[in-house]
């Protein structure tokens, strides 16, 4: 059932951003983060490393009247990665109902860990842990501090089918975007 309600959250997710008509690549480089770096006022936090993943899809998707769009970039289908980034004040994404089971400390900042255990088995909600992240996902959320010139950023980063450790390596090997 939970398995069901993460594919149906992934499905959702690259529904919306297949749809969307915000092009990511307004500057026109081979780098859709510092492309979107360019347009936006909050820090970009752009992944170093995503294993043998590919890029699928990278959008900035509407956010509400006058607010920065958000960036949201997917990598791999069965393996996935999913970057989702805005504006720190403002909340644009719900990453899901999970159970938060960890704290770490990501590039400085604390982070919830959460693990996509499913709410409809008691058992299985009751004793989730981190390990429950390889079979049924889980995310990183944090807030990272603002910058002279960019506000602060939410960063989340969702993993499916990757472990926990897998999922603090490619949280932690993030870099911020240097505008230019």
């Amino acid at each position: 059932m939970r398995k069901i309600s993460v594919i149906a959250l992934t499905s959702l997710l690259a529904l919306a951003l297949l749809t969307s008509t915000s092009p990511a690549m307004a500057a026109g480089s081979s780098n859709p983060y510092l492309d979107a770096q360019a347009g936006l006022s909050y820090q970009v936090w752009q992944p170093a490393t995503t294993g043998d993943l590919l890029l699928r899809s990278f959008k900035l998707l509407t956010c509400g009247t006058n607010k920065d769009k958000w960036l949201a970039a997917i990598y791999g289908e069965d393996r996935s990665i999913q970057f989702l980034e805005t504006d720190a004040a403002v909340k644009c994404s719900n990453p899901g109902l999970g159970v938060k089971v960890a704290t770490a400390t990501i590039n400085g900042a604390k982070a919830t860990i959460v693990a996509f255990c499913d709410p409809a088995n008691a058992k299985q909600w009751k004793n989730c842990k981190t390990s429950d992240i390889h079979n049924y996902g889980g995310y990183a959320m944090w807030n990272t501090k603002a910058t002279k010139l960019l506000h602060a950023t939410t960063v989340e980063v969702l993993v499916s089918g990757l472990a926990y450790a897998d999922l603090l390596k490619i949280s932690r090997a993030m870099k911020p975007v240097i505008k230019q």
